[in-house]
This record gives structure tokens, sequence and C-alpha cells, in this order.
């Protein structure tokens, strides 16, 4: 995105109501679908593995649609949240389950890995964890043009939470922050930097980032997933599970492969309970066999 519009979206959309937003985003996502080739190919790509062989054409237009639509929310959100207070953050989510298991893992002091993915609205996490006190630091995806990336994170420190970029300066951090006690979290759905490991992910081996679990093997901390899913325009559930990580072996490349692996289907999960509101826009699946 040019980083003039940017700006003029974070100063414009706080201010548009969400009944209008809504509108934008439905009619907005389904004009790019139909316009854009690569959208189309892509999102009916992701959404032929998550609904599988058993989905009609329409179906898988529809939902694909949909990840397109969830794609313009998750700017809108980005603009939008950085202006809510906590109390009006909680006040927007229908439902918050499992938020007990965050604290109980936060207290045993190990430090804590939190992973998402692009599923509905993350940014409620990057929001609302350190205003409740848990020290917070989450990897971000690096983009093109250094200005967007920097007016991006300087909207999402507001809150109190680190940014992290995933280079060498950024794993020491990462590393120091769980030693410390403290969140690392990050969206781990898709491999940005193209380092990632084969994992099959529905059905079919995709490259996926494991950074993340291998620093909380190491540090001994535990994982848990986290998702935040729209229940309305401008409303959310929310919903924080504790991974049951299968008992280290010693060998730390299969330890890490296996730890993925339970993540992962978690991760299915959640995607397969709302599948037009995951919105990776770049191919998850290149053609490994």
């Amino acid at each position: 995105m040019p980083y003039w519009l940017l700006r003029a979206l974070t100063a414009a959309l706080p201010r548009i109501p969400l009944r209008t937003l809504g509108a934008f985003a439905w009619a907005g996502g389904g004009v790019a679908w139909f316009w854009s080739r690569n959208l189309r190919e892509v999102t009916t790509d992701h959404m032929r593995h998550v609904l599988g062989v058993s989905a009609s054409r329409r179906e898988l237009n529809a939902r694909a649609r949909d990840c397109v639509r969830s794609a313009i929310w998750y700017w809108i959100d980005l603009a939008c949240m950085p202006a809510l207070s906590p109390e009006q953050t909680f006040e927007r989510l229908d439902s918050v389950d499992g938020l007990e298991a965050l604290f109980e893992a936060y207290d045993e002091g190990h430090g804590v890995v939190l992973l998402s993915a692009h599923l509905g609205n993350p940014e409620v996490f990057a929001t609302l964890l350190p205003r409740l006190g848990i020290p917070t630091a989450i990897f971000v995806e690096p983009l093109a043009d250094p200005r967007v990336h920097a007016l991006i994170e300087a909207r999402r420190e507001r809150a109190g939470a680190q940014m992290l970029t995933p280079n060498a300066a950024g794993m020491r951090a990462a590393i120091t922050q769980v030693r410390c006690g403290g969140l690392l979290g990050g969206l781990a759905d898709r491999d940005v930097l193209g380092t990632g490991t084969a994992h099959v992910f529905f059905g079919e081996r995709a490259r996926m980032p494991d950074g993340i679990m291998e620093i909380a093997l190491r540090a001994g901390a535990p994982v848990l997933v986290g998702w935040v899913t729209r229940t309305t325009p401008g409303r959310y559930a929310a919903t924080v599970e504790r991974l049951v990580l299968p008992q280290p072996t010693g060998d730390r490349h299969h330890d890490v492969d296996d730890a993925e692996a339970v993540y992962l289907r978690a991760l299915e999960r959640a995607i397969a309970r709302t599948p037009g509101q995951w919105f990776p826009l770049a191919p998850v699946w290149r053609g490994l066999q």
C-alpha cells in the first residue's frame, strides 16, 4: 500500500461509521477479487485446500471472495484499533475463551509463546496483551516500503508491545524476551522470509515458519495459540488455547517438527471454523510434493 494512502486511511477511517466501513469492505473485496486474477487464483487455491474436494465451485469462489474482504477488514482494524481504549476494545469482544490459560502459563515464569495467524483480527492481541500487564514482544512482517513499515509499527507500539523484525537482532531480542518471562507472539501461517520448513498443512506440504516454536522449546516456555474472529462488523470472539506438545526427545529438529505439527493441527481447526476469515494473499502452497 502506498505510504500517502496509508497515512490518509489511518486518519480518516476511525471517523467513519462501522456500517459504512462494512459496506466498503464487502463491496471492495468483491470488486478486487473479480478484478485481480492473482487474488482469485491465490484465494481460490487456499479455499480448495481448506474446504476439500467436496466443495462446489460456487462455495469455493464465495469463500475466496470473503478472504479478500477479510484482508480489507484487517487494514481497517489496523487503522482504527490504536484509537480505542482498552475498555473500548474489550467491549467489542462478544466472548473470550481460555484467557485463564494465558495467565496460568505466564505465572509459571518461563515466558510464554503465543502463536496466531492471518485469521480474523489478530491486532486485538497486540492491543490488549500489554494492557493486561503482560510484557509483550511481537514478530512483524518486514514491508518493502520502510516508511509504511515504520508507520504501522508505531501504531502497534502505542499499546505498549515491542515490535521485532525477524532478523538476527530480532531473534536475540525474542530469546531474551522469553527467558526474562515475557510473552513472544507472531503470526505463523505462511513462510514470509522463505526460510521455513516443509510441513503437512491441510493435506499437502507447505513451508511454514518454525523459528518461534524453536525459541519456545529451547526456553522451555509454554506454547499457546490465539484466534480473534469476527462475529459482526466491529465485533469479535477471542479464543486462547494451550497446546499439549510431545515430550522432547533430545533431537532438536525432530522435536521442533513434532511441536510444529501440533500447532498446524490447531491452526487447521481454527481456519475450518471460519474459512472466509483466513486472509493471506500470497501463495501458501508452492508445489511441494
